[in-house]
């Protein structure tokens, strides 16, 4: 009996881990992603590496969703993945609307362009802190049922 209880704290651990890690590679690849289209759209690269990095950003997650379904069902982790997901997309929008109006009156630089980077991780982060209170249900390791 004891076997199997130190096989299934074993299973728990390395299950946690693994979806630790799952987590973290969602968010690092959109991450880098949404980096790599505010850098290619900064240096005014052809339309079609754009549209290329757009449309890598936009089927990697609904890549991650339809593959990660399970994991995106779960409470906690996949809700606080979504919540992540969501901030980040809004933050991007919010980011480059900023950025278009600015490149209405004047020319981006460095400095304005590093600016705007900034924001758009400091976006990230008020975004996650106000939409993720009202979406992580619980810390309970759970399916949602329905």
């Amino acid at each position: 009996m004891a076997r199997h209880r130190n096989r299934d704290s074993r299973t728990y651990e390395e299950e946690d881990k693994q979806d630790i890690r799952r987590q973290e590679g969602i968010f690092l690849c959109t991450l880098f992603l949404m980096v790599l289209l505010l850098v290619s759209l900064y240096f005014q690269l052809s339309v079609l590496a754009i549209g290329i990095v757009t449309a890598a950003l936009i089927f990697s997650t609904i890549g991650f969703y339809i593959h990660f379904k399970d994991f995106f069902s779960m409470r906690d982790r996949g809700q606080r993945t979504v919540s992540v997901l969501i901030s980040m997309y809004g933050s991007l929008i919010l980011t480059l609307i900023c950025a278009w109006y600015y490149v209405q009156d004047e020319p981006l630089t460095l400095d304005y362009a590093l600016v705007f980077l900034f924001g758009f991780f400091f976006f990230t982060f008020m975004v996650y802190r106000s939409i993720s209170r009202y979406l992580v249900v619980g810390n309970k390791r759970q399916r949602i049922k329905g």
